[in-house]
């Protein structure tokens, strides 16, 4: 072989190992992880510790066991499903949800982190209770209430 052909080779072995280990790298989630926020304890405690620890996630339960897609908690600008597949990037809440102190004239603004949050979880909850037979969604296998699902701090 010329060395012209073994070069191009080897230079395409090497590319599509970069390649390969970046998408790797992307479909990297862990089984379970705390949801933090960068600066949240900061700007939103101001009067004292916080009562609970962040939740800790059980990504891998909530997608295997439950079956649970990737377009019901991630979404677009709009508030529509995302479709993703390993590899993809996904963005942190926070990164659109970047409000982190509660307006008085707005509490349930969905831009605020805190609410965007417990609104996507509590909801997809309570539906799931309610498909237990709890008629309001509060009691059921799915956790509803704060202790449920954070640790006090």
């Amino acid at each position: 072989m010329n060395k012209k052909l073994i070069m191009l080779l080897l230079a395409g072995a090497i590319a599509a190992i970069f390649v390969t280990t970046g998408l790797q790298a992307g479909t990297q989630v862990d089984d379970t992880f705390p949801i933090t926020t960068p600066g949240y304890e900061d700007t939103k405690r101001k009067k004292g510790p916080p009562r609970f620890k962040p939740v800790t996630f059980t990504h891998k339960k909530h997608t295997e066991d439950y079956g649970i897609s990737c377009g019901e908690c991630h979404h677009d600008e709009t508030g529509e499903p995302l479709e993703l597949k390993m590899g993809d990037e996904v963005h942190p809440c926070y990164e659109c949800h970047n409000i982190f102190e509660k307006d008085k004239d707005n509490r349930r603004d969905i831009m605020v982190h805190e609410n965007a949050m417990h609104e996507n979880c509590r909801e997809c909850h309570k539906e799931v209770n309610i498909e237990a037979g709890d008629p309001k969604g509060r009691k059921g296998p799915a956790p509803t209430s704060c202790n449920q699902c954070h640790e006090k701090a």
